[in-house]
């Protein structure tokens, strides 16, 4: 069972990464805005590789067969551990993975990997049995939960303003999600509830990841956690009598191609640097700006799979955006007052 005291207690020891501390010594640094810029556009990509490894497949070749959901994340997820493994060498941070404490890290970072597992299961899913606006709207209902999860278990204080601006993001992310009801029915009910359970479990994997990114180097926290995501998604495969099969059979070089170009973008630039950016702003920030992700793959998949939305969901991918760019800006002015009562307690 997880400690709960573990969540609630701030760590003693922060990173030595220079760059965080001089984040806490001054505002949130520039360039994190720009990597979470670059971070959206990287995921942006990640539905329509997963469309395309899945049933879009047949528009690469009709003669390959779909990869199975959960068979996609786990090739995704292997070669992303492996890339960010190469990172730390490359890096020469291997000694950061000294830092991880067996009793201290490890229960948090097993339930961030199984957390991440059933996310990329679950949207993986979402994707193959609706369309990619309500998938990638509903899955980005994680705000909400990571705004719940960061004031229960990490005593992080909102206020009024920022609530405000989570609940129009909801808003915004639900109308679009209704959208799909105008157009398909209910045809697409069970794609946007494995979409929901996604957000609900990418928001377990974003707050935790803010809890253990105050003292843990990115690329060991990355690397572990997505290595225990792989073997989560592995133990459920092989232990799937009907999935089992096409961990390797009927999959092609072009599906192959499909998995490392998502590990390559999406997760070891995409979500890696929403991870890095953890260390400089809190969990439901991070998640409310990864919103932004549903503009770009709704353009994907117009551009793409000639999907377009209803009228509706332009109305609430309008109150996303506001939700984004106010958000960052409270935020931002939230740190400078923190900062500004710390100095003055201070002097």
């Amino acid at each position: 069972m997880l400690d709960q005291k573990e969540l609630l207690e701030p760590d003693r020891e922060l990173s030595s990464e220079p760059l965080q501390k001089e984040a806490m010594r001054k505002q949130i640094p520039k360039h994190v805005y720009f990597l979470i810029a670059l971070a959206m556009v990287m995921t942006s990509f990640a539905s329509i590789l997963i469309r395309y490894a899945g049933i879009e497949i047949i528009r690469i070749d009709e003669n390959l067969i779909p990869a199975d959901a959960s068979v996609i994340a786990f090739w995704r997820l292997l070669f992303a551990t492996v890339g960010m493994f190469l990172g730390a060498v490359f890096t020469r941070n291997l000694k950061e993975f000294k830092k991880v404490a067996l009793k201290r890290d490890m229960p948090l970072l097993t339930l961030s990997g199984l957390a991440l597992a059933i996310h990329f299961a679950t949207w993986n899913l979402s994707l193959q049995m609706t369309n990619v606006a309500s998938s990638i709207t509903i899955v980005y209902l994680m705000p909400l939960f990571a705004l719940l999860l960061s004031v229960i278990f990490l005593k992080d204080k909102v206020s009024w303003k920022q609530a405000l601006v989570v609940a129009l993001t909801v808003i915004g992310a639900i109308t679009v999600g209704l959208s799909d009801l105008l157009t398909e029915g209910l045809g697409n009910f069970y794609g946007d509830l494995f979409a929901l359970a996604g957000g609900i479990s990418g928001a377990i994997y974003f707050v935790i990841g803010r809890k253990k990114r105050e003292r843990l180097d990115i690329f060991s926290y990355a690397t572990i956690v997505y290595g225990i995501c792989t073997i989560f998604l592995l133990a459920y495969i092989l232990a799937n009598p009907v999935i089992r099969p096409l961990i390797i059979s009927g999959l092609s070089w072009q599906h192959f191609m499909l998995f490392l170009l998502l590990a390559i973008g999406p997760s070891c630039l995409g979500h890696t640097l929403y991870n890095y950016s953890l260390g400089f702003v809190r969990a439901p920030v991070i998640t409310v700006t990864a919103l932004g992700e549903m503009f770009g793959a709704t353009l994907l998949a117009v551009l793409f799979f000639i999907e377009i939305p209803h009228w509706s969901a332009f109305i609430g991918m309008t109150f996303v955006a506001v939700g984004i760019v106010v958000t960052v800006i409270l935020e931002k002015k939230s740190l400078k007052e923190h900062l500004s009562k710390k100095k003055k307690i201070s002097e």
